[in-house]
């Protein structure tokens, strides 16, 4: 990683929960150009609310990129089902993964050790596959398909991407 000689990717622990919240606002607003609520108000919206509420149950997991023991980035999976998911959602047994990296440090390859970390994860826990959600303009979605996600669908403007981990 360059600029990053004491990266460390880790999972997160339960005080880490205030830094995936603003890692999920990161992953919603992307676009830095584009109009973007507070955080404060974001949280306050139930498609936010939804996507942590009860976090540590069952298919969820989440990595943290650090260096020298300041956050950078991170990356989580989460199980939904049919009546309660996500945009990337295909299927109850596919955990749904979120990726944010803090402006500051993007474009340097935190992203993909954080993907990759995620990946192996969800090899160990035995997932079929990993599904996310992205727009076709987000620069991260070249990562995605350099880690041979594949495009499955469409889900309003984004795009439902799935990765076989069989």
């Amino acid at each position: 990683m360059r600029g990053h000689t004491l990266l460390k990717i880790r999972p997160a622990k339960a005080h880490d929960l205030e830094f995936l919240e603003a890692m999920l606002w990161e992953a919603f607003f992307w676009n830095a150009t584009a109009d973007r609520p507070t955080f404060s108000a974001f949280r306050l919206l139930p498609e936010f609310t939804k996507l942590l509420t009860g976090w540590g149950r069952h298919g969820d997991w989440c990595a943290i990129a650090e260096d020298g023991g300041r956050p950078l980035g991170a990356a989580w999976f989460r199980l939904w089902t049919p009546e309660l998911h996500s945009y990337g959602f295909v299927d109850a047994a596919t955990p749904e993964l979120g990726l944010a990296v803090s402006p500051a440090h993007r474009r340097q390859g935190i992203g993909r050790a954080l993907m990759n970390a995620l990946i192996g994860r969800a090899r160990v826990e035995g997932f079929p596959a990993l599904s996310l959600s992205v727009d076709p303009s987000n620069p991260s979605r070249s990562l995605y398909e350099s880690l041979s996600f594949q495009k499955v669908g469409e889900s309003g403007t984004s795009w439902t991407y799935r990765l076989s981990l069989e």
